[in-house]
């Protein structure tokens, strides 16, 4: 069931939250806990007058090229061990998919324990990161920059601030994204609590105008860089060199970036750089007509999908039309489909890194009709942890 907003459900969460997770403080005291539950919506079940389970939703938008969508974020999925096994989670998933239908929504993302578990729900792997681990010896090719110059500080610091969300916002406005959160304060303000000690680099070229930023912190001997974005060359080359001041052979260094990145490529010598591919986000199509409306074919053809096995939201079958000569450009139709596919298998494509082409050979589309087009694929150049 869907849950109030109030104090005596919040007392209720909390120490369920608390046991599920680990924590040692009460959450309601917590500002990280908080920002996220004053902007979510809760699910649960009770057991005898007492809340056994437990989800929280946040409300976001995220871009899927240059429209923008609601994005359910699903996190804090929790029961007490007494209560597992019982069925409330599954009720509540269900719950919440019809729920965020009916309010609109395009898709959700969730950071899954287990991704055989929540494909149940319909959700697929989708956003994939690229992480380097850098051998310190290799850094030795960053030197300090000539021109422009890097600024360090902290979050606190409003013009490194203010520089870092107009590089996000200029990003999005370039209408590649095909799953990015629009950040709003509230968010970019958490993630700076929720990550402590983090500092922010951001390189100024000779015109004083931000081309680069990078967020990393110190932990354990491990130096990580938890999000980097550049504009040019020079800026990755200028971000890089801070990477190469703190170069200790007693660090370990490593560089999260998206799954399209080439940022290896900077270095004259590769040996030393190991490169892994690994997933991080699960997505939910909620609302295909959305999802379409918002996608660009290649080559401007007409193209038709069937999507089947949704179990959850039935409006999400059918065969649909993409075309972008005729209004509306995308419709439910009567027609022999192109190709059919479920929708986790539809999800690869659609949001995830597959083509259709690939989607074929790998058995997870079947073509009923070889169509000379695709989708554009677009980037998700930055990740969000909900």
């Amino acid at each position: 069931m869907k849950l109030n907003q109030d104090k005596e459900t919040l007392d209720q969460i909390a120490p369920l939250v608390e046991y599920a997770f680990l924590k040692n403080n009460d959450i309601r005291e917590d500002p990280n806990f908080l920002s996220r539950y004053n902007h979510s919506m809760s699910f649960g079940e009770y057991k005898d007058g007492h809340l056994a389970s437990y989800i929280m939703v946040n409300k976001f938008k995220s871009m899927i090229f240059a429209k923008k969508v609601k994005m359910g974020g699903v996190g804090y999925v929790a029961s007490y061990t007494e209560n597992r096994g019982q069925g409330d989670i599954n009720r509540l998933m269900k719950e919440i998919m019809l729920e965020l239908h009916d309010q609109n929504y395009a898709i959700s993302n969730l950071a899954p324990f287990s991704e055989t578990f929540y494909r149940r729900y319909g959700y697929e792997n989708a956003i994939y990161e690229k992480m380097y681990q850098i051998q310190p010896a290799y850094l030795r090719f960053f030197k300090p920059v000539q021109e422009g110059k890097v600024v360090r500080g902290r979050w606190s610091d409003s013009s490194l601030k203010n520089a870092v969300i107009k590089l996000y916002q200029a990003k999005l406005n370039q209408d590649d994204q095909r799953n990015t959160v629009v950040r709003a304060e509230w968010w970019w303000d958490r993630l700076d609590t929720y990550y402590p000690g983090r500092s922010i680099c951001v390189y100024f070229d000779k015109k004083q105008q931000p081309q680069g930023y990078m967020f990393y912190r110190i932990v354990e001997r491990n130096f990580r860089v938890e999000e980097m974005y550049y504009q040019t060359p020079q800026a990755a080359k200028a971000l890089l060199s801070i990477i190469a001041s703190h170069s200790s052979s007693d660090l370990k260094y490593y560089v999260k970036m998206p799954e399209e990145s080439l940022l290896r490529e900077f270095f004259p010598e590769q040996e030393g750089i190991t490169v892994k591919i690994l997933p991080y986000m699960m997505t939910r199509i909620i609302n295909v007509k959305q999802v379409l409306e918002a996608l660009l074919l290649v080559n401007n053809k007409k193209l038709t999908i069937e999507i089947t096995n949704d179990d959850i939201i039935a409006e999400n079958n059918g065969v649909w039309l993409i075309d972008n000569a005729d209004e509306p450009r995308v419709r439910e139709v009567e027609t022999d489909p192109d190709y059919t596919a479920s929708l986790t298998n539809w999800t690869k494509v659609l949001l995830g890194h597959l083509t259709l082409k690939q989607a074929v050979q790998l058995g997870f589309v079947k073509e009923n009709h070889p169509v000379n087009t695709d989708f554009v694929k677009g980037d998700v150049s930055f990740y969000d942890y909900f």
